[in-house]
């Protein structure tokens, strides 16, 4: 009886075919294998024009808040606290003047009378309340408040002056004492001296916001880092 071929498989082949490359063709390339199991390493891809880069740190470094500028205002000057309070006082005494000045201590017949007290309330409330905003803005340093104070004590202090030569005037004039009848139009000693009072304050108000000690309070603040 014949004995068949011992034909080997191809587990039994050569060794040299474990390769992944034919002997007798060894231009004919072979599998690719992982580098890490001790055959040919893959091949590495050329990186793309496109490719994503992290971004390299800056030599320019931001402040923080701790090294941000701060402001140099300086203290609150005396000076100035006295000039709030004088100017607050005046608002005070403004809106008494111009209670005083309305319906019921005007002679205005008594029909008339409760709105002319209301007008004269209206008006002492606005006219106060700009003599406390610029006592306010004016403790803050603000120079535009210390501006306007100057300029609306200038006219207070003039329409002072100009009321008094005005009033002389029509008192020496017989005509206007003949259509009066005799009648004085000079106000009552209490509202003379509570217009003097609130004129004088605050002219003095805004002397004291002008003195050298003020001045650096009202100045652009200036920052330090």
């Amino acid at each position: 009886m014949s004995i068949p071929p011992n034909d080997p498989q191809p587990s039994e082949r050569d060794p040299r075919h474990l390769s992944g490359t034919d002997p007798l063709n060894p231009a004919e390339p072979g599998p690719t294998q992982n580098s890490g199991a001790g055959l040919s390493p893959e091949p590495q891809k050329p990186a793309s024009p496109y490719s994503y880069q992290a971004a390299q740190p800056s030599g320019y470094a931001y402040p923080s808040a701790a090294s941000m500028p701060t402001s140099a205002r300086p203290p609150l000057p005396r000076e100035v606290n006295l000039a709030f309070w004088l100017i607050i006082a005046a608002g005070v005494l403004n809106f008494i003047s111009t209670l005083l000045g309305g319906g019921a201590a005007s002679g205005t017949p008594a029909s008339l009378q409760g709105a002319a007290i209301g007008i004269a309330i209206v008006v002492g409330l606005v006219t106060t309340g700009i003599y406390v905003l610029l006592a306010i803005f004016i403790r803050k340093g603000h120079n535009w408040a210390r501006i306007t104070a100057t300029v609306l004590a200038a006219i207070s202090l003039l329409l002072l002056i100009m009321s008094w030569v005005t009033l002389a005037a029509l008192q020496g004039n017989p005509e206007v004492q003949q259509q009066l009848g005799g009648q004085s139009l000079q106000p009552g000693g209490l509202e003379i001296t509570l217009n003097i009072l609130i004129t004088l304050l605050g002219v003095a108000g805004v002397v004291l916001c002008w003195l050298k000690p003020s001045n650096p309070y009202f100045k652009p603040q200036q920052l330090t880092y």
